[in-house]
């Protein structure tokens, strides 16, 4: 597949999640997914579904901004940065009402025209501390 079918397909993806449509995961979600990032409580599409239906009842109003997408091979690389008000259990976190903003790095591996793995890396650390769990150092 090519580098901008890829990206597309990542894209896809991440607006999927923004707008909690589930619909989409059988085209682009690969049936032997597998989840490196802790996000799909199963594996494979339901774990996808699980995701989304997840953070559609802990955050409202969510946008994932794309700061950069870049595809090399089977591989396709996204910066984002995350924002949503918290509004549903995080982590054992009972909602709070605040807004959230946060930095992540993802990478998707492509098989078969659809994404079959993830790993993500976000500032979980930023996002405590914006929901008044974890103060600023010193």
């Amino acid at each position: 597949m090519s580098s901008a079918t890829n990206i597309e397909l990542a894209r896809r993806s991440l607006a999927a999640f923004d707008a909690s449509d589930a619909s989409v995961v059988a085209e682009l979600i690969h049936p032997d997914y597998r989840e490196h990032a802790g996000l799909a409580p199963v594996p494979g599409q339901d774990g996808i579904r699980e995701s989304i239906a997840w953070l559609s009842e802990t955050f409202a109003n969510r946008r994932t901004q794309v700061e950069d997408l870049i595809a090399a091979g089977d591989r396709v690389v996204a910066r984002v940065r995350f924002s949503g008000t918290h509004v549903g259990e995080l982590w054992g976190i009972a909602a709070t009402g605040r807004p959230v903003a946060t930095g992540h790095m993802h990478i998707w591996r492509v098989a078969d025209g659809r994404l079959a793995e993830h790993w993500m890396a976000g500032d979980e650390l930023s996002m405590l501390r914006q929901l008044g769990v974890v103060g600023a150092p010193g």
